[in-house]
Formats: C-alpha cells, structure tokens, sequence
C-alpha cells in the first residue's frame, strides 16, 4: 500500500506585521507549527523570525515572489493591505488569485469585511468583495472569507482630535449602529481556522464583535476609559473629513474610499447579512478595547508624555 503523499505542514501569513497577520502568526508559533512570514520589510518579520518563523521577503502585487512563498504550504492567511486605491487593491487581489492558483495551494482563510457582499460603492470593502470573487473562482481551493466588523483599532486615529480638541469626531452618523471587533479577535478567530481546517469549497462567516455600537454609545465608553466625562462625539461634514485624512497623509484616492465607505455605513448599504449569533459573535467587548488599547495609546500620546 502506497502512502499518501505527505503535504508540507508550513502556514503562510501575509501582513504579518499588521494587526491580524500579527496575531494569527504569534497563535501559529506558540502552538509550534512552522509559519513562513510574508512582507515587504525583512525588518518587521524579525519579531517572527526570532520566535521560529521562516521570514520571506515579497511585495503583495508580485505574483511570482507569492507563489513561491505559498509553494506546499499547508494553508495561507491572505489580506489585502490597506487601500491606497481601488486600483491598487485590484492589483494586490490579482496578484494573490494568480499566486495562489500557480501554487496549488488548497487552503486558505481570507480577510474580507462586513458588506463584502455589496460589489460597489463601499470604498476599501468594494475591493474585498472583488478579492472574494477571484478566489472563488479558483477551482480546487478551500477558501474562507472571514467578513470582520468595523475594527476598533480605526478609533485610535481619533487620539489626537481628542487630546488636541477634546471631542471625537468623524463622517459617521451619531446613532447609526455598526458591528466592531477588536483585530485580535479576528486573529484569534483565523488561528484557529487555519489549524481545524474544518472548511471547504468556497465559505464565508462573519465576526461581528461582542455587540453592535454607534458612535455616541463608543465614545461615551471611551470617555469613562480615559477619565475625560465631557467627552461627547460630533459628525463632521465628509468633505471636512476628507481634508483632514489627506492633511494626515492619507493619499487623496485612499481618503475618498473611505468616505465613500462612511457614507455606505451611514446609509445602511455596508450591513452585516448575518443575524447576530454565537457563531459570529467574539469576545472581546469595546470596554475591553478601551482599557487594554486606546487608554495606554491615549496616554501614551498625551502632548507631555
């Protein structure tokens, strides 16, 4: 009798030095797997490569440097970086389809968002719904599309509006509520995928954090983590907080993503399709968030720290 053909037991993470990749190969090298780490700096694999991790150094538009780095890899996390513009993002989701067919790879556990299921006028999550679309057509690979809620790390651009102006303010409506995560959740959640690999054929789920919240209800626990009582949330006018994200170094066609990504929030196009359960429930809550995160990055920043 002829032994099945072993398949190589190395995990692929690209973004690994971004917020869920982090996580999802920290989880990996604890629980002793063999993780190959994919980024563009050699530099900020070297946390990973310290801790076991086999550093490979590729930009995510390089569709022959990825296929190498997926080659008899057992499974692969992959993410699309942050959206600099749709174009960009249809390059990167190119890429990674063309990598991962040329590859063979047969798993694979994708960051997609909330909304995702919307083609357009979403901003960043238009190109996660077309980055979902190649890889399904890829016959032969096991994807899942984790759609994750509004990440509660995206308040933390807030920090220094409040330190410097004391209130919180972006193009959200007021009481308009949205699903939020905290990313380590989500890293958490894809760890333990990769490792159960209890999917196949083409699978979405959504993680839609402990609960939903608008902004008034997320600063108000903000305002209790910080001890700053008076803090209240304002609306700004879009084209006011596009400025101010251009003004931050956000390049012009990102920052109109992500209005375009507010406005489909605030107008209830960008939901969750999922009813809230416990499959698409995690835990961490937002007062969690604010007590381990944005209370240290808030204090950290404070303009005499």
């Amino acid at each position: 009798m002829t032994s099945p053909v072993t398949m190589n037991d190395v995990y692929v993470i690209l973004g690994a030095s971004g917020n869920t990749g982090s996580i999802v190969a920290n989880s990996l090298l604890l629980k002793g797997e063999k993780v190959r780490v994919v980024g563009r700096d050699a530099g900020r694999l070297q946390r990973f490569v310290r801790n076991g991790a086999e550093a490979f150094t590729a930009d995510i538009s390089d569709a022959a440097a990825l296929a190498k780095a997926f080659t008899s890899a057992r499974a692969a996390y992959l993410i699309l970086p942050p959206a600099k513009s749709r174009e960009d993002q249809e390059q990167e989701s190119d890429a990674i389809a063309k990598a991962v067919k040329e590859s063979g790879l047969r798993y694979a556990v994708h960051l997609s968002s909330y909304g995702a299921q919307v083609p357009e006028g979403t901003g960043p999550v238009a190109g996660l719904h077309s980055s979902e679309q190649k890889l399904n057509a890829i016959s032969g690979l096991n994807v899942l599309h984790l759609r994750a809620a509004y990440f509660m790390e995206n308040n933390l651009a807030a920090i220094g509006m409040i330190h410097g102006m004391g209130l919180f303010g972006n193009a959200l409506l007021p009481d308009v509520k949205l699903p939020m995560i905290a990313t380590r959740d989500v890293g958490d959640y894809a760890a333990q995928r990769l490792l159960d690999l209890n999917f196949s054929g083409k699978q979405t789920r959504e993680l839609l954090g402990e609960r939903d919240l608008s902004m008034t209800e997320a600063t108000a626990v903000i305002a209790r983590g910080i001890g700053k009582p008076d803090l209240r949330y304002q609306q700004f006018p879009y084209d006011q907080v596009q400025q101010a994200l251009t003004q931050m170094g956000v390049p012009p066609k990102a920052a109109f993503l992500y209005i375009e990504m507010y406005k489909a929030i605030n107008a209830g196009v960008l939901a969750p399709l999922e009813p809230r359960s416990p499959k698409n429930t995690t835990p961490t809550s937002f007062e969690r968030f604010v007590q381990d995160v944005f209370a240290t990055a808030y204090r950290e920043k404070a303009p005499n720290a």
